[in-house]
C-alpha cells in the first residue's frame, strides 16, 4: 500500500470523527501558538531592551555602593558595603586622566504639586554635569549651573510628562512647584524621551542641585554621603583603563585588603548590557518552557485519543491484516494519522501563534518581532509530537493478533 493510500484512510479517519480530532488538535494548535507567540514577543523584548541601554548614553560607568555582582550574578547590596562619599568622587576626578565629566548622584521618591495637581516623580540631584551624562535634552529654559550648585538655589529641572500634566500644556518657566511642602522655580524642561531602561518613566523626573536636595528636600541631610558617582569618559577606547583605575582609588579609598572583595559595583553600558540580556534570557526560557508544557499536554491527548482510535478499530485491523497487511504498513498508517492531527494543528497554531502576538502589542503597545525561524522550529516540535506519542499506539495496531482482533466483536 502506498503512502498516498495511508494518508487518504488517515484523512478519511479523521474526517469520520470530527469533534474528537479538532479537541484532539486544539492542544497542539495552543502549544504551537504558545511557542510563536513567546518567541516573537521574547525578541520585541530583548531589542527593546538593546535601545534602553542605548538610551543610556556612550561611554559612562556608574559606581554604586556595595557589590552586587558576585560568582557572575546580580546579587542584592552587601550588608557589610561602605557608602559612597563626594570625596571619593573628588578624588578619582583629580586622578583619573580620561574623565569628561563627573556627578555625585542623590536620588528618590515623591511628589510634585502645582495648579492643584499632584503627580509622583523621581527625584534625583547632581552637580551642574548631571543631565549632559543623561544624554537628556532641555527643550525649554536652561540646564543646572555651577551657580545654582555653590548657592544651593531652590531651583529644579523637570520632565516632560510632569510638565504637562502640571501645567496643561502652558510654560512652566518661570513658575513654582511644591515638593515636601516647599516651593522650587522650575528653570527648564527635559526632552520626552521614548526608550529607557528603568521600570519608571524618566519623562516624571526632576531634578534638583545637589546642594539644595541636602539643604532642603532629604529627611537626613546625609553629611557626604551619595547613592552613587556617574562618570563619563572621553571616549571608549579609554573606558577600561577608566574602570580599572576608579576601582583601584576607591579600594584604596576604603581600605580594603588584597583578599578583600568590592564593597561597591562599577557598572558600564557592557555591562548593563549583559546583565539585562541574562535577565531577558531566563524570563524568556522559562516563558518558553510553559509553552512547551501545553504542546507537551497536547501531544499526550494525541496518544489518549489515538489508543482510543485503535481499540474502537479493532476489527478493521483485523481484517487487513487477514488479507496480508504487514504490520509495517498498519504502523506507519496510525503514525501517519497522529502526524497528519499534528501537521495541521501546527499550521493552525502558527497563524495564531502570528496573530496573537500583534493582538497583545495593539493593547500593550510592546513591541514585537516575528521571526521566519520561529516557523520551522514550530515545524520541527509538531513533527517530534507526532512520532513521539503516535508511535506508542502505533505499535499496539501494528503487533494486534488478527485472530483475537476479529474475535473482538
Amino acid at each position: 500500500m502506498t503512502f498516498k493510500m495511508l494518508m487518504q484512510i488517515s484523512l478519511r479517519s479523521l474526517r469520520h470523527h470530527k469533534g474528537r480530532t479538532f479537541l484532539t488538535m486544539l492542544g497542539i494548535i495552543i502549544g504551537v501558538g504558545a511557542v510563536i507567540a513567546t518567541m516573537a514577543i521574547g525578541a520585541g523584548a530583548q531589542k527593546k531592551l538593546q535601545e534602553k541601554v542605548a538610551s543610556l548614553g556612550e561611554n559612562f560607568v556608574v559606581i554604586q555602593a556595595g557589590n552586587r555582582i558576585q560568582q557572575g550574578k546580580i546579587q542584592g547590596k552587601s550588608r557589610k558595603s561602605k557608602p559612597l562619599k563626594e570625596n571619593d568622587i573628588e578624588v578619582i576626578e583629580k586622578q583619573c586622566e580620561n574623565i569628561r565629566r563627573a556627578s555625585p548622584v542623590i536620588y528618590g521618591s515623591g511628589t510634585l504639586e502645582a495648579n492643584g495637581v499632584t503627580i509622583k516623580c523621581e527625584c534625583k540631584s547632581g552637580n551642574s554635569n548631571f543631565i549632559k551624562m543623561l544624554g537628556r535634552k532641555i527643550i525649554l529654559g536652561s540646564n543646572l549651573t555651577p551657580e545654582h550648585i555653590k548657592n544651593k538655589r531652590r531651583v529644579v529641572v523637570i520632565g516632560y510628562k510632569a510638565a504637562t500634566e502640571l501645567f496643561k500644556g502652558a510654560n512652566p518657566i518661570g513658575k513654582y512647584i511644591k515638593h515636601r511642602g516647599k516651593s522650587f522655580l522650575v528653570i527648564g524642561v527635559m526632552q520626552h524621551i521614548e526608550n529607557y531602561f528603568n521600570s519608571i518613566d524618566p519623562d516624571f523626573d526632576c531634578i534638583f542641585p545637589i546642594t539644595t536636595a541636602r539643604r532642603y528636600i532629604m529627611d537626613n541631610p546625609w553629611g557626604q554621603y551619595i547613592h552613587s558617582i556617574n562618570i563619563e569618559a572621553q571616549d571608549q577606547e579609554k573606558m577600561p583603563a577608566l574602570i580599572r583605575q576608579a576601582r583601584r582609588i576607591l579600594r584604596a579609598l576604603h581600605h580594603l585588603k588584597e583578599k578583600d572583595s568590592d564593597d561597591f559595583t562599577i557598572w558600564d553600558q557592557d555591562s548593563i548590557a549583559k546583565a539585562a540580556k541574562e535577565s531577558s534570557g531566563i524570563m524568556r526560557l522559562l516563558l518558553l518552557i510553559v509553552a512547551s508544557i501545553s504542546l507537551l499536554v497536547g501531544g499526550v491527548g494525541i496518544m489518549n485519543i489515538m489508543l482510543v482510535s485503535v481499540s474502537e478499530r479493532t476489527k478493521e485491523i483485523g481484517i487487513r491484516m487477514a488479507l496480508g497487511a504487514k504490520s509495517s504498513m498498519l504502523l506507519r498508517q496510525f503514525l501517519i494519522e497522529s502526524i497528519v492531527i499534528c501537521f495541521i494543528g501546527g499550521i493552525v497554531g502558527i497563524i495564531v501563534g502570528g496573530v496573537v502576538p500583534f493582538i497583545t502589542a495593539y493593547f500593550t503597545g510592546w513591541q514585537i518581532i516575528l521571526s521566519i525561524k520561529s516557523i520551522p522550529v514550530a515545524f520541527g516540535l509538531t513533527t517530534i509530537v507526532g512520532v513521539f506519542f503516535g508511535l506508542y499506539p502505533a505499535h499496539i495496531a501494528s503487533k494486534m493478533n488478527p485472530v483475537d482482533a476479529l474475535q473482538e466483536h
